[in-house]
């Protein structure tokens, strides 16, 4: 799916019944949604992230009706400069602009926590960007650290956040 037709497929979303699913998926369905929402003009293995394929490596998807619309990953890593391997990231959050702001992202960061407390995490992190630190904020997370940039991806600032698991 390219992003034209991710666009198209979630504007058929605004005037109808959605029957809303979040499960389980493969790695290579992150990525063609993580592809839809990047900045136009990125290489395509920029969605590609180390941990992807790894067996206890968790990717789940948003469905309305049939169509993928969020996705998220959460792979067991440790914080930069931190060997802690009860530590689990989560990373490539991904929506498509239309489906934003109904709580798919937070219904997805609740079920990568529940998951990573079943694994015996004892902490989940991710890099945030400056915009999205409230959307983290409100579910446990905090800053840590300097802001800092990722010029591959974006000219925004970034900011890693973390939570603690019970």
């Amino acid at each position: 799916m390219d992003r034209m037709e991710a666009i198209q497929a979630a504007n058929l979303f605004a005037w109808g019944t959605n029957a809303m699913d979040i499960r389980r998926i493969v790695a290579s369905d992150t990525v063609m949604l993580r592809n839809a929402v990047l900045p136009p003009g990125l290489p395509p293995d920029r969605s590609i992230y180390p941990g992807d394929d790894a067996r206890d490596t968790l990717h789940l998807g948003v469905f309305l009706d049939t169509t993928l619309v969020a996705v998220a990953t959460l792979c067991r890593e440790p914080l930069p400069d931190n060997n802690i391997t009860t530590s689990w990231r989560l990373r490539g959050m991904a929506a498509l602009p239309e489906c934003r702001g109904r709580g798919f992202g937070r219904q997805l960061v609740e079920r990568c926590l529940r998951y990573a407390v079943d694994q015996e995490g004892t902490l989940v992190w991710c890099t945030s960007r400056i915009s999205t630190v409230p959307f983290y904020r409100a579910l446990g997370f905090r800053e840590y650290g300097d802001a800092f940039s990722l010029p591959q991806y974006s000219d925004a600032l970034y900011v890693h956040m973390q939570h603690p698991l019970p």
